[in-house]
């Protein structure tokens, strides 16, 4: 009997403990989770990536309207970022009225290789630029946490699910970010004066975690406006997945990219 209760005692005094672990264990916020995230994805030098885009263009009045859908697909590599060393391998389909076109793209040693219907071309690219090409691609964004609002958290299995919108400076620089992004593809120097007639009316995001703080998948959808006043909108919705986020990836160039033609950056706007 005797031992029995010292059993007993045993095993009730373990659940006690564990129990006021748990209890003192304190849950994370919001906004602690989306600080980690994004230091995680500032931290990586490589990622494996796929994504899908939607556009919408609406144009005129509710009597005179017209709208142009077109949808963008990708899959890319990437290594070494930030570095000069750094090699990207990207794999893009968009499709127009019916109309689709494949492109392949790829970075090394300075240049940004593309090739697309039949022609391959290449063009002189630095390390800040190029960031700013895959940014404007695949809708990344590196905003910091203070431009981020209405933060809710929510549990999936082991995941974590983000939501979130941005406040009023959030859009701005958001909006003045996808503008220089756009401006060093294309080599318009006038990206801020785009983004000063436009502006994003909404915007929302949402992002899964995995239990690294590592993004393993982001949607957005955002709607911009003129600022003038000027009917329409134009309605993005993106939405990307990692895989195995954190782990190193490994980038295969093509053997042919001596053959390509070099061209002046601003004959390559797209």
């Amino acid at each position: 009997m005797k031992k029995s209760i010292k059993k007993l005692s045993a095993i009730l005094l373990a659940g006690i403990l564990v129990f006021s672990m748990t209890a003192c264990t304190k849950k994370r916020s919001a906004k602690e989770v989306l600080e980690s995230s994004i230091k995680k994805a500032k931290d990586m030098t490589s990622s494996q990536m796929t994504g899908t885009a939607k556009y919408k263009i609406e144009s005129g009045d509710s009597d005179s309207s017209s709208a142009m859908e077109f949808d963008m697909s990708f899959d890319a590599k990437v290594t070494d970022t930030n570095k000069d060393s750094m090699k990207m391998d990207m794999n893009m389909k968009m499709s127009v009225l019916g109309q689709s076109m494949n492109m392949k793209m790829y970075y090394t040693d300075g240049y940004y290789y593309m090739n697309s219907m039949g022609q391959k071309q290449k063009v002189k690219m630095d390390i800040a630029a190029m960031q700013k090409q895959l940014e404007s691609t695949t809708g990344q964004s590196t905003l910091p946490s203070k431009y981020y609002k209405n933060l809710k958290l929510k549990e999936d299995g082991d995941n974590l699910v983000l939501s979130y919108s941005l406040n009023k400076d959030g859009l701005n620089e958001y909006i003045e970010s996808l503008m220089s992004q756009m401006s060093s593809i294309t080599g318009n120097t006038s990206g801020s004066d785009v983004s000063d007639s436009i502006k994003i009316s909404s915007f929302s995001g949402k992002r899964t975690l995995d239990e690294d703080d590592n993004t393993l998948k982001e949607s957005i959808k955002m709607v911009m406006e003129s600022k003038t006043g000027e009917a329409g909108k134009i309605t993005i919705s993106m939405t990307m997945n990692y895989k195995n986020p954190g782990k190193k990836v490994t980038v295969e160039l093509p053997s042919d990219l001596d053959t390509y033609k070099e061209v002046d950056s601003s004959m390559t706007a797209q």
